[in-house]
């Protein structure tokens, strides 16, 4: 029993002069390593890749059109602009905001007193080398456009 004992106590000695990085003597316990906890911050872990941008090819300011990523206002069609949007969501299949209505299908009411409506986008198409948003919608409460050319869904400009 004496031995053991003594064998242990040596061990401890030899783990206590060596420390926790030093090299210890041949027979001695290796010092402890600190446990790694996955998804701490001490873990490093690979990157996810980032995932592509999708835009929207907005004419809103730029009659030539540009690739635009959660812009403020948005030309949806020939009839139809929203304004001030915040964005809600905007991932690679879809994006949602709320923002202000206005159009040539509800002039002149619309013009100082828009609707405020939620606008969807989807259906991702790769255009050019760059994924763009072709499809939208408009909800809320708003009097609906008699005329097919002032729907509220559709396809949107594309370059």
């Amino acid at each position: 029993m004496r031995r053991i004992a003594a064998a242990l106590g040596l061990g401890v000695i030899g783990l206590a002069s060596h420390g926790a990085g030093g090299a210890a003597a041949s027979g001695s316990v290796p010092a402890p390593r600190p446990a790694v906890v996955p998804g701490s911050a001490s873990v490093a872990e690979p990157a996810a890749a980032p995932a592509e941008p999708v835009y929207v090819f907005n004419l809103y300011g730029a009659e030539e059109g540009r690739a635009d990523h959660r812009p403020g206002n948005l030309v949806l069609s020939e009839s139809s602009t929203v304004r001030g949007v915040a964005w809600r969501t905007w991932q690679g299949r879809a994006a949602a905001g709320t923002g202000l209505l206005s159009g040539t299908w509800c002039l002149p009411g619309c013009l100082t007193e828009p609707y405020t409506v939620t606008v969807t986008l989807g259906t991702v198409k790769r255009i050019g080398g760059r994924k763009y948003f072709t499809r939208f919608a408009v909800h809320g409460d708003f009097p609906r456009p008699e005329e097919p050319d002032g729907a509220m869904s559709g396809a949107l400009p594309t370059p």
